[in-house]
């Protein structure tokens, strides 16, 4: 992983926190994927996606999480969920920052933004 692609994780990671969200992981990984941050708030368990492009950028970080992206995050997360026994309802986000390493900002924060597909 990049530094900055840490640096964009560590900033959605401190952006989560200041409204009211607890980090319980970052890069949990699977032998096929990885969840960005998984973290807590009022019985809500949000795996985050987390891309970054620079202010220059014409990339469309969005069309990057593809579905077989999304199926790799949720089956994942299915794994996170065995390990883990969690009651909390859970969901998929996503978060796009842009900037540089020295000024990140949240361009865009999705909340639910994929659905499983269905096994």
């Amino acid at each position: 992983m990049s530094e900055i692609s840490r640096g964009a994780e560590g900033f959605v990671c401190e952006w989560l926190q200041t409204r009211g969200w607890t980090v319980v992981a970052r890069n949990f990984r699977t032998r096929r994927a990885e969840i960005d941050i998984i973290a807590k708030n009022s019985g809500i368990l949000a795996f985050v996606e987390v891309k970054f492009a620079s202010d220059g950028s014409t990339t469309m970080p969005l069309e990057k999480i593809d579905i077989r992206k999304q199926t790799r995050i949720t089956r994942a997360a299915a794994f996170y969920l065995m390990k883990h026994n969690s009651q909390d309802q859970i969901r998929f986000d996503v978060a796009v920052v842009r900037g540089t390493p020295s000024e990140f900002r949240m361009d865009t924060y999705l909340e639910d933004a994929f659905r499983p597909e269905p096994l």
